[in-house]
């Protein structure tokens, strides 16, 4: 089973209003012993599409609690607490990307893609004009630049995150459509060791699906992917480890023995 949650957001982040004290008692109600909070950084994010500022994160403020948090001994002997980041990413902003992270220690680093070609994916303004495969294939193709010239994190988000977004049918969604740059993106991820997550935030969109969907994570589970973590993406307290349960049992049948947790930067590999 799985009992931790490693894609967690709090008021620290710009799209969520939820107290960072409201998502620790969710887990603890929840049963999970290990979360770990990934709040947005965003800070070049592409103009025009949100509020200026919006995934800033004051990571002074941030790190003040996250001390405060791993120095309460009474929480501590409950549930496990790590801090990292949700690093969104695009070409051109690597070098300003590294110097984030690197400024301040964190237990875990994800990279995401909100966006691609300076256009948010979750907006109808993106797929204008565009087929469901086309974009989805843009998108892909972005994803491919930056994992093959970005190193600097652990895990790579959602990775299908636009197919939330966007009315599909299940050929339009098919491997079939995308298996060459998957397997392009999964391989260079798994050489550099590095790995992706299993996000439910998926199954509470019109998918229903986790992210990525089953067919994509059997492809890299295919290809030796083995670090794999779980993440609900809540964004509310009654999201915290959402259907981790399901994500579980769907690892287990496409062949994946463990899931991974951080500290420090390091995967500790737990049987699932």
């Amino acid at each position: 089973m799985i009992h931790s949650d490693y894609h967690v957001h709090s008021s620290f982040s710009g799209d969520c209003h939820v107290d960072m004290s409201q998502m620790i008692n969710s887990a603890l109600a929840e049963g999970l012993t290990t979360i770990c909070f990934t709040e947005h950084y965003d800070p070049f994010y592409p103009k025009g599409i949100e509020e200026e500022g919006l995934f800033d994160l004051d990571t002074h403020s941030y790190l003040k609690k996250a001390a405060e948090y791993k120095s309460n001994l009474e929480l501590n002997s409950k549930m496990q607490l790590y801090f990292g980041i949700e690093l969104g990413i695009y070409p051109g902003i690597y070098e300003e990307c590294a110097k984030i992270i690197n400024e301040n220690s964190y237990d875990f680093v994800i990279c995401s893609s909100h966006t691609a070609l300076q256009k948010a994916v979750y907006t109808p303004t993106y797929w204008e004009n565009k087929t469901v495969v086309e974009g989805t294939l843009d998108y892909f193709e972005e994803i491919l630049t930056n994992v093959r010239n970005f190193k600097d994190f652990d895990v790579y988000g959602h990775i299908d995150f636009c197919l939330r977004y966007v009315k599909s049918t299940r050929e339009e969604r098919d491997i079939a459509n995308y298996k060459e740059i998957l397997e392009e993106i999964f391989k260079t991820i798994i050489e550099d060791g590095k790995g992706i997550e299993i996000n439910s935030g998926g199954r509470r969109s019109t998918t229903k699906e986790f992210n990525p969907c089953a067919e994509y994570l059997k492809f890299y589970r295919e290809l030796g992917g083995e670090i794999i973590t779980f993440g609900s993406d809540a964004h509310r307290s009654e999201h915290v480890g959402y259907d981790r349960k399901a994500a579980c049992e769907l690892l287990k049948s496409l062949g994946f023995k463990y899931h991974a947790n951080y500290k420090e930067r390091k995967p500790q590999f737990i049987k699932l």
